[in-house]
């Protein structure tokens, strides 16, 4: 075994060692678990101890949505703008539920960005960075889990209930990347012991890992291999702890369930508020399906139904529940989309100006902040670019802006780049 981890290359030996946690123990999400590495945390503002991250995937069009314009008269006629229980605020028609939520919501209408395409624009949203070859950035999550203590008991502080191509870890290793829940109404995968496998068995197996993993360590000093013996102690501690029962929401009553949405990404909603309930710091939503090209007219109003009534009733069980003060509730995109529509009647992809909200979490709620022209193509006034709203979401939880964690290479990065700016008159 030593000759075998000395005599071959850093990567083999670390899907050598996946391999046999995966066969041994069954635990195929071991390598995504983190827990929180407390150090000194700087006050900051707001009063939020969890984030609800909710991605509309694909590029939400803020001329349909969250900033409708008289002047663009294709918007007005097919997404006309409704009351909402803020005064003076109006939304479109496709969001009659989140309307009667907007009392609790910050609009802000002058997200700006360069980056339209999909992958990089999403990398940038999650991580605040723009992606580069020689290094991959801890997404929002991995540091809130990093800077955050943990307080979600054997549940890791980071959590996606749908499917990502990265778990978000970047240089921090994957003890801060998120554990994955890819379907919500049926918990964790894996969890529990092989069937056959005696507990004496196991706990053989699980003493072989540890002396192989500690083997490892000595001989591979990098962030990851430093991650694994603690990773696999974290997992296996999980399979008995009655945290888990967190996932099960099949607890919740028929008329919780109902309110939420029988789909996927309502099921993730109520998922995810029984988890911030938990004390779990970071969970990341994704619903899919914005990317309008084409036909933005007959496609809108049934993708935006559901997500709607399930972001809705988010808001309200939150606020119901007495957790929206303690819980932000962020609802973005990686751009918006161009203000004229097509000939093929979509809307191309259009970072330079779109709409987000931000509820809860010391956020005060009835409010719009920023302004585009008359057609909702330009910012006009108070941009706010991604490592803005990213330092303002570190804010609320009251993370240090200033502090400074050194990639492998020796690089300085804080959680907000370019010393982004939180924007205090959301609070």
């Amino acid at each position: 075994m030593k000759n075998f981890l000395t005599n071959t290359d850093e990567s083999t030996r670390r899907a050598f060692v996946e391999r046999m946690a995966q066969a041994c123990l069954g635990l195929n999400f071991v390598p995504m678990i983190g827990n929180a590495d407390t150090g000194a945390i700087l006050p900051g503002g707001g009063k939020a101890k969890s984030v609800i991250y909710v991605v509309l995937a694909g590029g939400m069009s803020q001329v349909d949505t969250l900033d409708i314009k008289e002047a663009n008269k294709d918007a007005m006629l097919n997404s006309e703008p409704i009351k909402t229980s803020a005064d003076g605020i109006r939304i479109s028609k496709h969001l009659p539920k989140l309307a009667e939520q907007m009392h609790h919501c910050a609009i802000i209408n002058s997200m700006t960005s360069h980056q339209g395409n999909h992958s990089a624009a999403t990398y940038l949203m999650k991580t605040g960075y723009e992606k580069r070859a020689n290094v991959v950035h801890p997404e929002l999550g991995a540091w809130v889990n990093k800077l955050s203590e943990k307080s979600a008991g054997d549940i890791p502080s980071f959590i996606k209930t749908a499917r990502s191509p990265t778990l978000g870890g970047g240089f921090f290793g994957s003890r801060y990347a998120a554990l994955p829940v890819t379907k919500p109404d049926q918990g964790l995968p894996d969890v529990q012991r092989q069937r056959g496998v005696s507990e004496d068995v196991f706990d053989k197996r699980v003493a072989f890992m540890s002396e192989v993993n500690a083997d490892f360590e000595k001989k591979i000093q990098t962030v990851d291999t430093a991650s694994y013996n603690y990773m696999y102690e974290q997992a296996v501690k999980m399979m008995d702890s009655k945290d888990l029962e967190v996932f099960d929401i099949g607890k919740e009553s028929k008329a919780t369930k109902e309110a939420y949405g029988n789909n996927p990404f309502g099921k993730s909603c109520l998922l995810a508020r029984r988890l911030v309930e938990k004390g779990v710091r970071f969970v990341e939503l994704r619903h899919a399906g914005w990317d309008h090209h084409y036909g933005i007219y007959d496609r809108i109003g049934p993708l935006a139904a559901p997500m709607d009534q399930s972001v809705a009733t988010l808001l309200a069980d939150l606020s119901a529940r007495g957790l929206l003060d303690s819980t932000l509730v962020v609802f973005n995109s990686e751009f918006g989309r161009g203000a004229r529509l097509s000939t093929s009647g979509g809307r191309s992809h259009h970072p330079l100006a779109y709409s987000s909200f931000l509820a809860g979490g010391g956020i005060q709620g009835g409010q719009k902040y920023g302004k585009t022209d008359e057609i909702g193509h330009y910012v006009d006034e108070n941009g706010v670019e991604i490592s803005d709203f990213n330092a303002t979401i570190a804010y609320a939880m009251g993370l240090p802006l200033d502090h400074v964690e050194m990639s492998p290479a020796g690089r300085p990065f804080k959680i907000a780049d370019r010393g982004g700016n939180p924007v205090t008159a959301l609070f």
